[in-house]
């Protein structure tokens, strides 16, 4: 009986056994199959980045062959450039050595032919009494201009209606005097038959002339009514001879001083008496036709 009794209760622990033995089983099944779906998330995150590192290396690449295109048109333009730049200095070059040539011809033909230049003295009077007292587009003519200092000065302030009449015929283009009068007249003064102008300077130009000469023509000006007002710089005391070649810049009164003026021209008015640095005075007189009230 008891016999009996042992192998069924054997029968059943082995299979209470093998019952647990499955569970365990599909326990360490579960937690595998757990364990394993971690893991594929974790490799299909994995998989997700390096999906976007590959996508980033795309770019990069792209844009590395986008840089390298950018790069490789610059150079092409920079050697364009290059090769453009070389070009321009050889063009340069040439032009130096043209314009070299040039100037020493110009140096030469002005070393030879300089053109008269007058002192500064006197100038600031004799700008102020035309700014005061003469129009912006009144006629003004530039007795002897020589350089053309009077003719920039005036258009320095606007005056339009500017004529030059010189004697001396050299370096008139040189000097781009042709762009500073609106007409040159290349004649002497004492032959030259004007028109009407409003204001005629004598910068420095009255010593040239002899003092007979000098006194008629000033007296022929105002006498047939040749202008409107008259203004000379002069200076005192100044003996010149010819110089830079050109004749005309001898003094023919190098006596001038102010009682030699009252004497010789009474009806001009002495307005400034300026100091040369080196010694020596430059007058300033004017005349103006007298208005009827």
């Amino acid at each position: 009986m008891i016999k009996f009794l042992k192998e069924p209760i054997k029968k059943q622990m082995r299979k209470t056994g093998m019952v647990r033995e499955l569970e365990m089983d599909k326990q360490r099944l579960t937690e595998e199959k757990r364990r394993l779906t971690e893991e594929k998330q974790k490799l299909t995150e994995i998989k997700q980045r390096l999906t976007e590192e590959k996508q980033k290396l795309t770019e990069i690449k792209q844009k590395l062959t986008e840089e390298k295109q950018r790069l490789t048109e610059e150079k092409q333009k920079l050697t364009e450039e290059n090769e453009y730049m070389k070009n321009q200095i050889e063009s340069l070059k040439d032009e130096k050595e043209t314009l070299s040539i040039e100037l020493d011809r110009s140096a030469y033909s002005l070393s030879k032919d300089l053109r008269g230049n007058s002192a500064d003295e006197g100038k600031a009077a004799t700008i102020k009494y035309i700014l005061e007292n003469v129009g912006k587009g009144d006629k003004i003519l530039d007795v002897g201009f020589g350089s053309g200092v009077y003719g920039k000065l005036l258009r320095a302030f606007y005056y339009q209606n500017i004529d030059g009449v010189d004697v001396y015929d050299k370096n008139i283009k040189e000097l781009g005097l042709d762009k500073i009068y609106d007409t040159i007249y290349i004649e002497n003064i004492l032959d030259f038959d004007l028109d009407y102008y409003d204001l005629i300077i004598f910068g420095d130009v009255l010593e040239h002339i002899e003092l007979k000469l000098a006194k008629n023509l000033l007296s022929k000006l105002i006498s047939e009514n040749k202008c409107g007002k008259i203004i000379v710089s002069i200076p005192y005391k100044y003996e010149q001879d010819e110089i830079y070649g050109n004749p005309y810049e001898k003094h023919l009164q190098p006596e001038v001083t102010s009682e030699y003026m009252e004497k010789h021209y009474p009806y001009l008015k002495l307005i400034d008496e300026s100091t040369l640095p080196l010694g020596g005075i430059i007058g300033v007189y004017v005349w103006e036709k007298e208005t009827s009230p």
